[in-house]
């Protein structure tokens, strides 16, 4: 299946790992805003999380600054142990959870 599925913050603290906490927070603050152009001292309000195909976990949110819908891409794949964990979650939601959304 070569969609987006959604997945829950948690499953993210999953695929991260010990991880989790230093670079989710940080990654969540670097972030660039096409509508309002910022980036410094920016960030995103998180409000979906999608798992790729790749590993990679895209965060749907709204920028902080101007509430503009935006998204960051956390590349979770590049990690062999995230990829696992990644994979992991996504075939269980697939297979067995059914408990997902799709987005194209």
């Amino acid at each position: 299946m070569y969609v987006d599925i959604s997945i829950t913050e948690e499953d993210l603290q999953l695929i991260m790992g010990r991880n989790f906490k230093p670079r989710y927070a940080a990654a969540l603050r670097d972030v660039f805003c096409p509508a309002c152009r910022q980036k410094e001292d920016n960030a995103v309000l998180p409000e979906k999380f999608w798992l790729n195909p790749a590993g990679d976990v895209i965060v749907e949110g709204a920028c902080a600054r101007c509430s503009a819908p935006i998204e960051k891409l956390l590349e979770t794949g590049i990690d062999p142990r995230q990829y696992d964990q990644a994979m992991a979650i996504r075939e269980y939601k697939v297979e067995i959870g059914k408990d997902y959304e799709v987005r194209r």
